[in-house]
């Protein structure tokens, strides 16, 4: 009787690391699809784009560069432009710091899909009494801690090795597109983005407490 629930843990717990596994694959090609997406967030083109001639009539003169001319007229020039420290700022123009966004993007959606699935996995196992797998709890060094606690066969081994490896390339996506932001220049008629508390109601008779923003 022993040997047989010890077969069908095995059977399970093989099952929830081949869902981590896959899980991992999933987040591979999640990752070589926001990589582009990455790239072109944080490239910094060599130059602004040109800007077309304009037929004036004298005595009047062509606007400074981040000119608007007044209420109602339309903007002039795209509304972010990269910039590095120390070079002059356009009129119309000012520095603001923000996230690296495909980085943070990319990060996320690999990380987090790969640990979900192995959160989950682990978690079924542990409910089945394979206490071993409750490693697979910790972010990044789990699935190499999971080998120390668990015996797999080679298939398994690769799987959580996989899975770790895949865990710590998200975190490097995400961890600097959060720490090491990038200041860019952004035209000074576009709203900044913003997030407030305000008072909602979600039924006759309810109130609750909501989010309002601009992004």
């Amino acid at each position: 009787m022993r040997r047989r629930e010890r077969e069908q843990a095995d059977v399970v717990n093989r099952g929830a690391l081949r869902r981590g596994a896959l899980a991992a694959a999933i987040a591979i090609l999640v990752s070589v699809s926001s990589s582009g997406e990455a790239r072109a967030d944080d490239a910094s083109p060599s130059a602004a784009p040109p800007v077309q001639e304009q037929v004036l009539t004298p005595p009047q003169a062509a606007p400074p560069p981040g000119y608007y001319g007044g209420p109602g007229a339309p903007a002039a020039g795209p509304k972010v432009l990269p910039w590095r420290e120390g070079e002059p700022v356009p009129p119309g123009y000012h520095p603001e710091t923000r996230v690296r966004k495909g980085l943070v993007i990319s990060g996320a959606i690999v990380f987090g899909t790969v640990y979900l699935f192995t959160a989950i996995g682990g978690g079924d196992a542990v409910y089945r009494g394979s206490s071993g797998y409750a490693a697979l709890f910790v972010p990044c060094a789990g699935p190499f801690l999971t080998l120390a606690t668990t015996r797999q066969d080679s298939l398994e081994t690769m799987g959580l090795v996989l899975d770790g490896l895949v865990q710590i390339t998200g975190a490097a996506l995400l961890l600097p597109g959060l720490l090491v932001p990038k200041t860019v220049l952004v035209r000074d008629d576009v709203s900044k983005a913003f997030v407030l508390p305000a008072p909602m109601s979600f039924g006759p008779n309810s109130a609750g407490l909501g989010l309002v923003g601009r992004f």
